[in-house]
Formats: structure tokens, C-alpha cells, sequence
């Protein structure tokens, strides 16, 4: 048998990686150029980027499945008719009116309040609400007051605006203690004021809500409040817009438009 020499090439070792020599004859057994190389390891680099990716975009995606169920809830249980507190009739009836007129007068609260106009000086004072109607959202104050003899003393009535229950029930306090010169010029002429807000938002008087107001006749002699009239604007076609969407309409599902 003759013997006969085999050329072997082995693959170089990790510290000799670094000679250029050497990472071109690696390159010339694995048949790849250079320049493919440098791609094969920028593939590598951004698997483990892809696979982060994947994976926030995995929990993502569960927590907007969650939020998705749960508005679904949300929209089960507000569409159901047990939970309405107004049907779309009564809404309508509102959809073209806007305006609340603080009328009704609150009876039965005992000294200093009185039962009905006029409302004497020295302190004595009267509650007006609106009736029961569904929620809205107050924007501008307009008010109208009348003084034995057209007296024009405005600046001796206190207004003050509650949010409440009604009737009985007082309510939380809502904006400032005002005057009754800060609705009114000397001449009578009507100064418009807007709504106050909580906490740098609008105020929502909701559907089991009454928004009340009190006014305290501080006069001295005989100068009589003989009347009042409070009017409280709103945007009532947002309001219509807002309580008057199809969505629970039988037949329709949010997946669908009606």
C-alpha cells in the first residue's frame, strides 16, 4: 500500500479570527463573500430585535383584547332597556329647546326661606329648581330680578347655585356666592354670564340630578324681590347628538353601522 499525502484544512481558531489573512481564507472555504458575511450577522443582530418586537407587540395586543371586552360590557349594559333611564321619545322632546328655566319653587323649608314670591328684605331668601328632565350640560347664566317700586339695589340679592337631589335636599354648593348686580345693570339691563366649571371642566347636571338656585334678599326697608326669572342655556343639539345615537337600536351591533 503506498502512502500518500492528504491536504486538510482545518478551520482557524478564535484568537487567530482577527488576522485579515485568516478571515479570508475562512470566507474562501465557506464560499461566501465578504460583503454577504456582514449581512448573515446583521440578520442574526436583528432577530433578537424582531423577537422584542414580537413580544410587546404580543402583550399589546392582550391588553387591547381586554379593552375591547370591556367595552363591549359597557355597551351591553348601557343599551339594555332596564338601565334607560330616559327613552328616545322624551329625548326627542328636548332636542329643540335650549333652554332651563329654574321656576319651580321648593316649599316647606322652614324660616329663612319663604313659599313664594315676593321674598321680603332683612334676609329672608327662596329655592328654585327645574323639574326632572333628562341630563344636560349648563353654559351661560341669564337672569331677570324685580324690586318693589323698580328698585335697583341688584347688589343687595346673593345667588348661589346648587347640584343635588332637589327639592328639599340642598346640594353642593356649585361656583361663586354672586351679586345680583354681577346679572344686572343699574338700568335692569340683562348681563349674560357663563356657567362655572369644576375643577377647569364643564359641569353635567345628570338625569337623577337637579340644579338649583337660591336667592337672599339682604334689602333693608320694604324693597321686595317680587319676581325672578332664571334662565339656564345649553348646547342642546350636542345634546341630541350625544342621547340620541343609533347604536341601540335593535338590530345593530357595533360591528355594523345602522
Amino acid at each position: 500500500m503506498q502512502e500518500a499525502l492528504i491536504k486538510y484544512e482545518g478551520l482557524p481558531q478564535e484568537a487567530q479570527m482577527g488576522d485579515p489573512g485568516v478571515f479570508h481564507r475562512l470566507m474562501a472555504v465557506l464560499g461566501c463573500s465578504p460583503e454577504r458575511w456582514q449581512e448573515v450577522l446583521r440578520c442574526a443582530s436583528s432577530m433578537s430585535t424582531i423577537d422584542g418586537c414580537y413580544r410587546r407587540m404580543e402583550e399589546k395586543c392582550r391588553t387591547l383584547e381586554g379593552q375591547c371586552e370591556l367595552l363591549m360590557k359597557l355597551f351591553r349594559h348601557v343599551c339594555c332597556s332596564a338601565n334607560i333611564n330616559f327613552s328616545k321619545i322624551t329625548i326627542d322632546e328636548y332636542s329643540d329647546d335650549s333652554q332651563v328655566n329654574l321656576e319651580e319653587i321648593v316649599a316647606g323649608l322652614g324660616d329663612p326661606y319663604v313659599d313664594a314670591f315676593p321674598v321680603p328684605p332683612n334676609g329672608k331668601k327662596i329655592r328654585l329648581q327645574h323639574p326632572e328632565r333628562p341630563g344636560w350640560t349648563p353654559v351661560e347664566i341669564r337672569i331677570d330680578l324685580n324690586l318693589t317700586g323698580n328698585a335697583n339695589n341688584y347688589l343687595d340679592l346673593e345667588v348661589q347655585f346648587y347640584l343635588g337631589p332637589g327639592d328639599k335636599q340642598l346640594g353642593k354648593p356649585i361656583g361663586p356666592l354672586y351679586k345680583g348686580n354681577q346679572f344686572l345693570n343699574k338700568d335692569g339691563t340683562q348681563i349674560k354670564l357663563p356657567f362655572p366649571k369644576y375643577k377647569g371642566d364643564p359641569i353635567d347636571v345628570g338625569s337623577l340630578e337637579r340644579l338649583a338656585v337660591e336667592i337672599k334678599n339682604k334689602s333693608g326697608g320694604a324693597t321686595n324681590l317680587e319676581s325672578a326669572q332664571v334662565v339656564i342655556l345649553y348646547d342642546n343639539d350636542r345634546f341630541y347628538k350625544m342621547c340620541a345615537g343609533a347604536m341601540c337600536r335593535p338590530g345593530c351591533s357595533p360591528e355594523s353601522s345602522c
